[in-house]
């Protein structure tokens, strides 16, 4: 029998945004960005923080709010004001590198963390996957290479090597 995947409709923002695991700039170990408050990124003047347990970096970062009290949330870049960037290989607030990357297929296969990591991996070995994702869906988001059959066996190896490195750091 087929493995199968539903639609689950979750996005990477109600799904995701509580943790980042993250590459600290000071020791090049895992580190984590959390939410000390609300985990929404629409959720102005919250509290995010950068934890690194290896080295003991910590740093903490304050959204501000737009007109409209939130923070500002997009996924294309925005020059002329500080901006929530979602969809890249990089935490949201401190902009620093995923730590769950890998090259594959001539890409860069990222992961939030392994909540994010374990739900790619249940959506791409389903052979059969529900059509018409809501549009702001993780797997919506997922690039065009990483839902290719073709690519299936390429990006499932990639996805246990980044389990490993992550069993690794532990």
């Amino acid at each position: 029998m087929k493995k199968t995947f539903l639609n689950k409709n979750k996005t990477l923002i109600g799904l995701l945004g509580y943790e980042f695991l993250v590459v600290c700039p000071q020791c090049a170990s895992c580190a984590k960005v959390i939410a000390l408050d609300d985990s929404s990124p629409y959720v102005a003047n919250v509290r995010r923080r950068f934890v690194c347990t290896t080295c003991g970096t910590t740093k903490d970062k304050v959204i501000k709010a737009n007109g409209y009290g939130q923070a500002r949330v997009s996924y294309e870049p925005k020059a002329d004001y500080e901006v929530i960037l979602i969809g890249d290989p990089y935490d949201w607030y401190f902009q620093l590198p995923l730590y769950l990357q890998i090259e594959c297929s001539g890409n860069t296969l990222w992961a939030l963390n392994l909540e994010h990591l374990n739900y790619i991996e249940s959506y791409i070995e389903a052979e059969l996957r529900e059509s018409h994702p809501y549009y702001l869906s993780v797997e919506s988001r997922l690039p065009k290479w990483v839902k290719f059959a073709k690519n299936r066996a390429d990006v499932l190896k990639a996805i246990q090597k980044l389990k490993v490195k992550l069993n690794e750091k532990s």
